[in-house]
């Protein structure tokens, strides 16, 4: 039992088994408009209105504007903007799903605008072929446009992001098809755009691949609509009939005689299952099976197909024709028992505090579940807010009743806030007529970015929020559009507003909003905003394109991130920054130093002695000449070591090179305390390098260069120079300790024994013995040389001990028997033994 008051069942229409009705959405804002003389495109899902003086009527031009105004308008008819069209003459204008505006010209120029009147970056041509010919018919979708040549040839655009016109197969047309209609690519098997043309009394379908004839003898067509989903194809036919198919056109679904001479201004979907004609004062919905329902109308009206229904757009209203949901029928239709009516009665005397409410749920209390979908789902599909609440009590006061999880709880609460959304939507001030369907097929996502364009941002913002739903989009749009309407208040008057109302919410990427501002020519304003942004890599890119290359610089360093340091420092440099600016910036920042030093030490070593010079970082500069003059003589040791034919002079002349470098490199490490030893190392090896050079000229061949001092004179004494060894002694201050032990090692090397004797016995000898014999044992000399050696000991026990080691036991034990040693006598003669 409904109350009258809440019964909806009055403006039902039945037709056949089903229900429709026609709800009013709104009385028109608009004044003075006659819809008679004037092009309409209306959006999908709620979209706004967009309307210009038809120019293939004549139509009375009072005012002192002659060129056409184009107006646009939310759905509840509230002008959003209005421009003059002062371009060429208008074959085609739609919206595109991304609700800005489309407008063709017939030379094939297409305009996009967005639902502002602000003309998109986007304009295209679809090409010169179309241009040269001109457009015969002209169809928009969504995502793009088909145009019919009046040469018959069909071109088409599929994406709008990337527009690019492509010419379909060629249908072989011999006469211009009376009609066509375009099947999107999610609807077809093969994902590509086709095409349907109605030719004499068959439908041609053409795709880019091919062009086939899918349904013959169909009757001669006047107008083509393809049903939302994509799964019919309704036509009417010059005879006055309805005819309805597959899409692929193997069958029939069902034929409608309208007994109209005249064809319809319009005929387009109502949902997936009815059909609805508009003429100028009749509309005309038949259904599946045959019926059909008519309504007056007063004036012209436009349809608006959409997934669960048709809107109707008039002069004076904007009306909902729809199907009425099953869950409806259940609760509402009179005389039901559904479980869902009887839980609904069940509520309303419970608030009546009626002791029959009991009854009624005893009633159904094996149905509850479904009772409560009923009443959920009802409540969804309803568009009176009153209604809406009643059915939502009856489906909580079921659900209380229900067993444990047998119906979600959160399905309640996903209608809810689907409700609260819809009904927010479809406030006069919004305009946005949505449905449940509708708001399932669009998704929130889409719905929070059509709000963000149609600067809706609180409400968007509200419902990102309420489903949990990322708001930064939200936020950085209106920071983005409150800059530019704020071109004539301070920077740091508008930077406050900004961070004030974003303050509170994590996340925002303020580079975003920075890029926005210097766009719009605020580069101070841009550098404000960036100090909020905590992303690095967002950070410094832009501080660089604004110019603040130290900032840059400084927020690189801060975030560790050793690329970004690289960008702001390779920047700085290439980009016309001073020297001396970018030297002592660089000098100031330690990790910047170090960082630009390894690139320039690896890329550009001429760069790296500049930065070196003008930060005066005078080992820096030492070190580099120390490693030029290295690599300089490692060049000259594997030229020699590979016999390479150049001459001495070419090689004395490269040596001259790194001497040279060698002293510079000593003059820059001395120009600082605590480079002392580096440069004398650096003079010493400078000086080494000429005595060698000195010494390879005198034995006319290369076996100096890149020896140490030590190696140095070793080679001298094989070569039998003694005075030159002296005088490479003499030049490098030689102890004679260490002079003497070169010399030992060196004859011993050379195995020349004699010369070992000899130099045993000089006076000057300042070496031990023991070194003498241990150098001759080292490099295999022969007894009889060891023991003149040994024979110069002056410890007998010694000596004994070395006579044995090299097996003259005699020798040993006579020299024992000289000090009365009997403990190395009892030795030796065990070692005989």
């Amino acid at each position: 039992m409904v109350e009258g008051n809440l019964s909806p069942v009055g403006g039902w229409d039945a037709c056949g088994n089903r229900f429709y009705s026609k709800s009013e959405l709104y009385q028109m804002a608009w004044t003075d408009v006659d819809l008679d003389s004037l092009r309409v495109a209306c959006a999908r899902y709620g979209g706004p209105i967009a309307t210009i003086r038809d120019d293939r009527k004549m139509v009375l031009v009072s005012g002192g504007i002659t060129q056409p105004l184009v107006k646009i308008y939310n759905s509840a008819g509230t002008q959003l903007a209005v421009f003059i069209w002062d371009k060429g003459r208008i074959e085609a204008l739609g919206w595109t799903s991304a609700e800005d505006l489309m407008i063709v010209e017939q030379t094939g120029e297409v305009h996009m605008y967005s639902m502002f009147g602000v003309q998109l970056q986007r304009n295209f041509s679809m090409g010169s072929e179309v241009q040269r010919e001109g457009i015969l018919q002209c169809q928009l979708h969504g995502t793009g446009l088909v145009v019919l040549t009046k040469g018959l040839q069909l071109w088409a655009v599929s994406g709008l992001e990337d527009p690019r016109p492509h010419k379909l197969a060629s249908p072989r047309l011999k006469e211009a098809p009376s009609c066509m209609a375009i099947m999107q690519p999610h609807h077809t098997l093969s994902g590509c755009l086709e095409v349907l043309l109605a030719v004499g009394t068959n439908i041609m379908t053409v795709d880019v691949d091919s062009a086939e004839q899918s349904g013959t003898g169909v009757g001669s067509i006047q107008q083509l609509c393809i049903a939302p989903n994509g799964q019919f194809v309704a036509a009417y036919t010059a005879d006055g009939r309805l005819k309805v198919w597959t899409s692929d056109f193997t069958k029939a679904l069902s034929e409608f005689a309208t007994q109209s001479e005249k064809p319809p201004e319009q005929l387009e979907w109502c949902g997936t299952d009815s059909v609805v004609m508009c003429w100028q004062d009749i509309l005309l919905m038949v259904g599946p099976y045959g019926d059909w329902i008519k309504h007056d109308l007063e004036g012209k009206t436009v349809l608006v197909s959409e997934c669960d229904g048709v809107r109707l757009v008039s002069a004076e209203k904007h009306e909902l024709l729809s199907r009425v949901p099953d869950s409806l029928v259940d609760v509402f239709k009179i005389g039901s028992t559904a479980p869902g009516a009887l839980l609904f009665d069940a509520r309303q005397l419970f608030e009546q505090q009626n002791a029959r409410a009991d009854e009624a749920l005893r009633s159904i209390v094996g149905q509850l579940p479904q009772a409560v979908a009923t009443c959920v789902d009802a409540a969804g599909a309803e568009m009176d807010s009153i209604r809406q609440a009643a059915l939502m009590k009856a489906g909580c006061y079921g659900r209380a009743f229900c067993p444990v999880g047998s119906y979600p709880r959160k399905r309640i609460l996903q209608i809810c806030q689907s409700l609260r959304i819809l009904n927010a939507l479809r406030g006069s001030d919004v305009g946005m007529p949505l449905t449940l369907p509708q708001l399932e097929a669009l998704t929130p996502s889409v719905l929070v970015s059509r709000l963000i364009n149609g600067r809706r941002h609180l409400l968007a913002l509200r419902i990102a929020e309420m489903l949990n739903m990322d708001t930064d989009k939200v936020l950085v749009h209106w920071a983005c559009q409150k800059i530019s309407a704020s071109l004539q208040q301070g920077d740091e008057e508008v930077q406050e507003v900004v961070r004030g109302k974003l303050q509170r919410y994590r996340g925002i990427r303020y580079s975003l909003i920075a890029s926005h501002a210097e766009s719009v020519g605020r580069k101070r304003l841009a550098t404000l905003l960036l100090e909020y942004e905590t992303c690095a890599a967002d950070q410094v890119p832009l501080l660089l394109s604004l110019g603040e290359m130290e900032g840059a610089l400084t927020k690189a360093i801060d975030s560790g991130d050793t690329d970004l340091v690289y960008l702001a420092i390779f920047r700085m440099y290439r980009k016309g920054m001073p020297s001396k600016s970018f030297l002592e910036t660089i000098n100031a920042k330690p990790l910047a130093k170090r960082l630009f030093i390894s690139y320039c030490h690896r890329r550009e070593p001429e760069l790296l002695e500049q930065l070196y010079l003008g930060m005066a970082s005078w080992q820096g500069v030492g070190h580099m000449r120390l490693c030029a003059a290295l690599r300089k003589a490692n060049r000259i040791r594997k030229a020699a070591e590979a016999g390479s034919s150049s001459s001495q002079a070419g090689l004395i002349s490269d040596n001259t090179e790194v001497v040279q470098l060698l002293v510079r490199a000593s003059e820059q490490y001395s120009q600082t305390k605590e480079h002392v030893f580096q440069s004398k190392a650096c003079a010493e090896f400078a000086k080494l390098r000429t005595v060698q050079a000195e010494l390879e000229q005198e034995a006319g061949q290369s076996c100096f260069l890149g020896c140490s001092v030590i190696q140095t004179v070793q080679q001298c004494l094989r070569l039998g120079n003694a005075r030159a060894a002296e005088r490479v002694r003499h030049t490098f201050k030689l102890s004679d300790k260490r002079f003497g032990w070169v010399k030992v090692q060196t004859l011993a090397t050379l195995k020349d024994w004699e010369a070992l004797e000899a130099l045993c016995k000089e006076k000057k000898n300042v070496l031990p013995i023991p070194v003498y014999i241990a150098a001759a044992k080292a490099n295999g000399a022969p007894p009889q040389a060891c023991a003149k050696l040994v024979a110069r000991l002056p410890d007998a026990s010694r000596k004994a001990e070395e006579y044995a080691a090299l097996g003259m036991f005699q020798e040993a034990a006579e020299t024992a028997a000289t000090v009365k040693d009997s403990a190395m006598l009892s030795k030796i003669q065990g070692m005989v033994e």
